[in-house]
Protein backbone atom coordinates (compact mmCIF):
# COMPACT_ATOMS: atom_id res chain seq x y z
CA UNK A 1 0.00 0.00 0.00
CA UNK A 2 1.43 3.35 -1.04
CA UNK A 3 1.66 6.37 1.23
CA UNK A 4 -1.16 8.06 -0.68
CA UNK A 5 -3.48 5.13 0.00
CA UNK A 6 -2.50 5.08 3.67
CA UNK A 7 -3.26 8.80 4.01
CA UNK A 8 -6.53 8.48 2.11
CA UNK A 9 -7.73 5.58 4.26
CA UNK A 10 -6.61 7.29 7.46
CA UNK A 11 -8.43 10.52 6.59
CA UNK A 12 -11.70 8.76 5.78
CA UNK A 13 -11.46 6.35 8.73
CA UNK A 14 -12.96 8.65 11.42
CA UNK A 15 -16.09 9.05 9.31
CA UNK A 16 -16.71 5.31 9.02
CA UNK A 17 -18.83 5.52 12.18
CA UNK A 18 -19.93 9.02 13.17
CA UNK A 19 -21.34 7.90 16.52
CA UNK A 20 -18.06 6.34 17.63
CA UNK A 21 -16.17 9.27 16.12
CA UNK A 22 -18.07 11.61 18.42
CA UNK A 23 -17.50 9.27 21.39
CA UNK A 24 -13.76 9.39 20.75
CA UNK A 25 -14.01 13.17 20.47
CA UNK A 26 -15.79 13.30 23.83
CA UNK A 27 -12.98 11.16 25.25
CA UNK A 28 -10.47 13.73 24.01
CA UNK A 29 -12.64 16.45 25.56
CA UNK A 30 -12.61 14.70 28.95
CA UNK A 31 -8.80 14.60 28.84
CA UNK A 32 -8.99 18.41 28.65
CA UNK A 33 -11.29 18.71 31.68
CA UNK A 34 -8.67 20.44 33.83
CA UNK A 35 -8.51 23.37 31.38
CA UNK A 36 -12.27 23.45 30.85
CA UNK A 37 -13.01 23.33 34.58
CA UNK A 38 -10.50 26.15 35.05
CA UNK A 39 -12.33 28.27 32.46
CA UNK A 40 -15.70 27.56 34.06
CA UNK A 41 -14.93 27.64 37.78
CA UNK A 42 -11.71 29.67 37.87
CA UNK A 43 -8.14 28.40 38.08
CA UNK A 44 -8.11 28.54 41.89
CA UNK A 45 -11.29 26.51 42.31
CA UNK A 46 -11.22 23.06 43.91
CA UNK A 47 -13.08 21.85 40.79
CA UNK A 48 -9.87 22.27 38.81
CA UNK A 49 -8.32 19.50 40.95
CA UNK A 50 -11.35 17.31 40.23
CA UNK A 51 -11.01 18.08 36.53
CA UNK A 52 -7.29 17.31 36.65
CA UNK A 53 -7.92 13.92 38.29
CA UNK A 54 -10.60 13.00 35.76
CA UNK A 55 -8.37 14.17 32.90
CA UNK A 56 -5.40 12.15 34.15
CA UNK A 57 -7.37 8.91 34.58
CA UNK A 58 -9.09 9.26 31.22
CA UNK A 59 -5.83 10.13 29.47
CA UNK A 60 -4.63 6.66 30.49
CA UNK A 61 -7.83 5.13 29.07
CA UNK A 62 -7.45 7.05 25.81
CA UNK A 63 -3.81 6.04 25.57
CA UNK A 64 -4.81 2.39 25.89
CA UNK A 65 -7.70 2.88 23.46
CA UNK A 66 -5.23 4.16 20.85
CA UNK A 67 -3.78 0.65 20.79
CA UNK A 68 -7.17 -0.72 19.74
CA UNK A 69 -7.29 1.79 16.88
CA UNK A 70 -3.75 0.93 15.77
CA UNK A 71 -4.71 -2.76 15.75
CA UNK A 72 -7.64 -2.02 13.42
CA UNK A 73 -5.18 -0.36 11.06
CA UNK A 74 -2.79 -3.31 11.22
CA UNK A 75 -5.69 -5.65 10.39
CA UNK A 76 -6.85 -3.20 7.68
CA UNK A 77 -10.35 -3.17 9.18
CA UNK A 78 -12.37 -0.04 8.49
CA UNK A 79 -14.23 -0.01 11.79
CA UNK A 80 -13.75 2.10 14.90
CA UNK A 81 -13.34 -0.09 18.01
CA UNK A 82 -15.62 0.21 21.01
CA UNK A 83 -14.24 1.33 24.35
CA UNK A 84 -13.28 -1.39 26.82
CA UNK A 85 -12.42 0.80 29.79
CA UNK A 86 -10.78 -1.86 31.95
CA UNK A 87 -8.54 -3.22 29.20
CA UNK A 88 -7.93 0.25 27.80
CA UNK A 89 -6.76 1.42 31.22
CA UNK A 90 -4.38 -1.54 31.61
CA UNK A 91 -2.99 -1.01 28.10
CA UNK A 92 -2.61 2.68 28.90
CA UNK A 93 -0.49 1.92 31.96
CA UNK A 94 1.69 -0.43 29.92
CA UNK A 95 2.03 2.19 27.20
CA UNK A 96 3.22 4.74 29.77
CA UNK A 97 5.96 2.30 30.82
CA UNK A 98 6.97 1.79 27.19
CA UNK A 99 6.98 5.54 26.59
CA UNK A 100 9.18 6.17 29.63
CA UNK A 101 11.77 3.68 28.38
CA UNK A 102 11.82 5.23 24.90
CA UNK A 103 12.25 8.65 26.52
CA UNK A 104 14.95 7.64 29.01
CA UNK A 105 17.24 6.04 26.40
CA UNK A 106 17.67 9.19 24.25
CA UNK A 107 17.90 11.26 27.45
CA UNK A 108 20.84 9.14 28.64
CA UNK A 109 22.45 9.36 25.20
CA UNK A 110 22.01 13.16 25.28
CA UNK A 111 23.67 13.41 28.69
CA UNK A 112 26.57 11.29 27.42
CA UNK A 113 26.88 13.64 24.44
CA UNK A 114 26.98 16.58 26.85
CA UNK A 115 29.98 15.05 28.58
CA UNK A 116 31.67 14.04 25.32
CA UNK A 117 31.40 17.52 23.85
CA UNK A 118 32.34 19.17 27.14
CA UNK A 119 29.06 20.96 27.79
CA UNK A 120 28.97 19.77 31.41
CA UNK A 121 31.57 21.02 33.85
CA UNK A 122 32.94 23.59 31.40
CA UNK A 123 33.02 27.34 31.15
CA UNK A 124 30.22 29.25 29.49
CA UNK A 125 32.24 29.88 26.31
CA UNK A 126 32.97 26.19 25.85
CA UNK A 127 29.33 25.35 26.53
CA UNK A 128 28.18 27.84 23.91
CA UNK A 129 30.65 26.43 21.41
CA UNK A 130 29.59 22.84 21.86
CA UNK A 131 25.87 23.58 22.23
CA UNK A 132 25.13 23.48 18.52
CA UNK A 133 26.90 20.16 17.97
CA UNK A 134 25.40 18.13 20.80
CA UNK A 135 22.07 19.91 20.47
CA UNK A 136 21.71 18.79 16.85
CA UNK A 137 22.78 15.25 17.71
CA UNK A 138 20.35 15.16 20.64
CA UNK A 139 17.45 16.24 18.41
CA UNK A 140 18.32 13.52 15.88
CA UNK A 141 18.51 10.89 18.64
CA UNK A 142 15.12 11.94 20.07
CA UNK A 143 13.53 11.86 16.60
CA UNK A 144 14.92 8.38 15.94
CA UNK A 145 13.67 7.02 19.26
CA UNK A 146 10.36 8.82 18.72
CA UNK A 147 9.95 6.83 15.51
CA UNK A 148 11.00 3.68 17.36
CA UNK A 149 8.33 4.42 19.99
CA UNK A 150 5.66 4.69 17.30
CA UNK A 151 6.61 1.32 15.83
CA UNK A 152 6.83 -0.14 19.35
CA UNK A 153 3.19 0.88 19.90
CA UNK A 154 2.20 -1.10 16.81
CA UNK A 155 4.13 -4.14 18.05
CA UNK A 156 2.38 -3.80 21.40
CA UNK A 157 -1.00 -3.56 19.64
CA UNK A 158 -0.43 -7.05 18.23
CA UNK A 159 0.86 -8.91 21.28
CA UNK A 160 0.01 -6.60 24.24
CA UNK A 161 3.47 -7.55 25.46
CA UNK A 162 5.75 -4.88 26.91
CA UNK A 163 8.80 -7.02 26.10
CA UNK A 164 7.83 -7.11 22.40
CA UNK A 165 7.52 -3.33 22.37
CA UNK A 166 10.91 -2.94 24.08
CA UNK A 167 12.78 -5.31 21.78
CA UNK A 168 14.87 -2.51 20.25
CA UNK A 169 16.55 -4.79 17.71
CA UNK A 170 13.24 -6.07 16.35
CA UNK A 171 11.76 -2.58 16.40
CA UNK A 172 14.75 -1.41 14.35
CA UNK A 173 14.12 -4.20 11.82
CA UNK A 174 10.45 -3.17 11.60
CA UNK A 175 11.48 0.45 10.97
CA UNK A 176 13.76 -0.71 8.13
CA UNK A 177 10.99 -2.90 6.73
CA UNK A 178 8.46 -0.07 6.70
CA UNK A 179 10.98 2.54 5.60
CA UNK A 180 12.03 5.40 7.87
CA UNK A 181 11.44 7.91 5.05
CA UNK A 182 7.89 6.66 4.64
CA UNK A 183 7.22 7.07 8.36
CA UNK A 184 8.71 10.57 8.40
CA UNK A 185 6.72 11.63 5.32
CA UNK A 186 3.51 10.34 6.91
CA UNK A 187 4.22 12.33 10.08
CA UNK A 188 5.09 15.50 8.14
CA UNK A 189 1.96 15.34 5.98
CA UNK A 190 -0.14 14.52 9.05
CA UNK A 191 1.34 17.56 10.85
CA UNK A 192 0.55 19.85 7.90
CA UNK A 193 -3.02 18.55 7.65
CA UNK A 194 -3.57 18.93 11.40
CA UNK A 195 -2.10 22.46 11.30
CA UNK A 196 -4.47 23.51 8.50
CA UNK A 197 -7.52 22.00 10.22
CA UNK A 198 -6.52 23.70 13.48
CA UNK A 199 -6.36 27.07 11.73
CA UNK A 200 -9.78 26.52 10.16
CA UNK A 201 -11.48 25.42 13.38
CA UNK A 202 -9.73 28.05 15.52
CA UNK A 203 -12.56 30.45 14.65
CA UNK A 204 -14.66 28.45 17.11
CA UNK A 205 -12.59 29.81 20.00
CA UNK A 206 -14.60 33.05 19.82
CA UNK A 207 -17.34 31.09 21.60
CA UNK A 208 -16.26 30.90 25.28
CA UNK A 209 -15.76 27.35 26.63
CA UNK A 210 -18.23 25.78 24.17
CA UNK A 211 -16.02 26.67 21.21
CA UNK A 212 -13.01 24.96 22.74
CA UNK A 213 -15.17 21.93 23.60
CA UNK A 214 -16.37 21.64 19.99
CA UNK A 215 -12.78 21.82 18.75
CA UNK A 216 -11.75 19.06 21.18
CA UNK A 217 -14.58 16.82 20.02
CA UNK A 218 -14.28 17.36 16.26
CA UNK A 219 -10.60 18.11 15.72
CA UNK A 220 -9.31 16.08 18.67
CA UNK A 221 -11.39 13.05 17.72
CA UNK A 222 -10.31 13.27 14.08
CA UNK A 223 -6.60 13.61 14.90
CA UNK A 224 -6.74 10.74 17.38
CA UNK A 225 -8.34 8.31 14.92
CA UNK A 226 -6.48 9.53 11.84
CA UNK A 227 -2.97 9.30 13.32
CA UNK A 228 -3.37 6.01 15.19
CA UNK A 229 -5.12 4.23 12.31
CA UNK A 230 -2.39 5.52 10.00
CA UNK A 231 0.28 4.07 12.30
CA UNK A 232 -1.46 0.70 12.08
CA UNK A 233 -1.62 0.85 8.27
CA UNK A 234 2.05 1.79 8.11
CA UNK A 235 3.02 -1.15 10.30
CA UNK A 236 0.90 -3.52 8.21
CA UNK A 237 3.22 -2.72 5.31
Amino acid sequence: MGLGDILSKSISYPFSDLTKFLMVGIGVLIVDFDTIFGDIFGTESFMVIIGLLIAFLFSIVMSGYSISVIKKGIDNLNEIPSFDFANNFVDGIKLIIIGIVYFIIPLIITLVLLFVFGAIGSGINQVAGSLGIWGLLAVIVFIIFGIFAIVAQARFAISHSISDALSIGEVFEDVKRIGILKIILFLIIAFILIFVLTLILSVMTVIPVIGAAIIDILLGGFIFLFVNYGIGLLYAE
